[in-house]
């Protein structure tokens, strides 16, 4: 992990530890490995890999701390929402609409997205063509108040816990 590589206010040792914990708990059957569906999406029919939110001690090994999430979602999505705020909006109205982040490889569903991206940055309003019923209440899904400005990497504020 990069030196300068921080999240929520941790720092990359300390995410290192308790991904280093993590590993030891899976290895000697305390933890599960990760297992679908997808916390973000929903898509019950992708490999998902273990993404943490809280890195403080005691440990928590359950959402909302430790959570399993779809590579797409994990990494294309969540870790980058921070460098373009309007994709990630406009990824999280495809997820309320009940769509994966695989449907985004359908050229019909990503032109949809696109344009529901461009009516965010230019603050206007939008509507999605629902695709599966969803099955969480909007606003209370553990992703609703993740921030999305940079300086929320290594501001110890970030953090769930202080």
């Amino acid at each position: 992990m990069a030196e300068d590589s921080w999240y929520n206010g941790y720092s990359a040792r300390e995410r290192d530890l308790k991904f280093k914990e993590l590993k030891r708990r899976i290895a000697r059957g305390e933890t599960p490995p990760a297992s679908g569906p997808c916390a973000l999406c929903g898509d019950p029919d992708v490999p998902v890999e273990y993404h943490d939110e809280d890195y403080g001690e005691p440990y928590i090994w359950e959402p909302p701390a430790l959570l399993a999430l779809c590579r797409n979602c994990h990494r294309n999505k969540l870790h980058k929402r921070f460098s373009d705020n309007a994709a990630w909006k406009a990824f999280i109205a495809h997820v309320r609409r009940g769509g994966y982040a695989r449907d985004l490889k359908d050229k019909a569903v990503k032109k949809e997205a696109d344009a529901c991206k461009r009516l965010i940055e230019q603050g206007k309003p939008f509507s999605l063509t629902p695709m599966r019923p969803y099955p969480r209440e909007v606003g209370k899904e553990w992703f609703t108040n993740l921030r999305l400005d940079p300086e929320s990497l290594k501001d110890p504020t970030s953090r769930p816990r202080p």
